[in-house]
């Protein structure tokens, strides 16, 4: 019986891999940040137009745009949650969530309430209007409307 050995050549990427190098965890962390705070005012931007666009929004008359209205008030609201949780927008974001969980209740009634996701877009108006230090002001926006999900459906969102 024959074996046959050759001698294992360790790869370019191997041998990257295993040796020391690279930046320090915090001096990425910091790259990070910067870069990140070099794109909020698109991200900011995104979340004004996708909240104007959920203003503009009537309320239908027919399944057909019932259906596509909740498309787009759902697609909306995932939009916002990914332009503003980078940077921190955390009301914001519960906000959207809470529209998105409205949108799947909606979907399974008909007789929803559609004044509940109005309020959930005024206050994503508000939301978007307060300054980033009116931190009490916020909380109070997402707790009164968490307060209204509660009193409605008997539990919170």
């Amino acid at each position: 019986m024959t074996v046959i050995t050759h001698a294992r050549r360790k790869s370019r990427l191997a041998k990257m891999i295993d040796s020391a190098g690279g930046i320090a965890v915090g001096v990425a962390l910091t790259q990070a940040r910067e870069n990140i705070a070099g794109l909020r005012g698109r991200g900011l931007e995104e979340v004004t137009r996708h909240v104007g666009e959920l203003a503009a929004l009537q309320q239908p008359d027919t399944a057909e745009e019932k259906a596509e209205t909740l498309r787009r008030i759902y697609q909306s609201a995932n939009h916002i949650i990914d332009a503003a949780s980078p940077f921190g927008l955390d009301e914001i974001c519960t906000v959207a969530l809470s529209l998105c969980d409205m949108v799947d209740r909606a979907a399974g009634e008909s007789a929803f309430d559609w004044r509940i996701l109005s309020v959930h877009i005024q206050s994503l108006q508000l939301l978007n209007t307060l300054p980033p230090e009116a931190t009490e002001q916020r909380q109070a926006v997402t707790g009164q409307l968490g307060a209204m999900v509660s009193k409605k459906f008997g539990q919170t969102d």
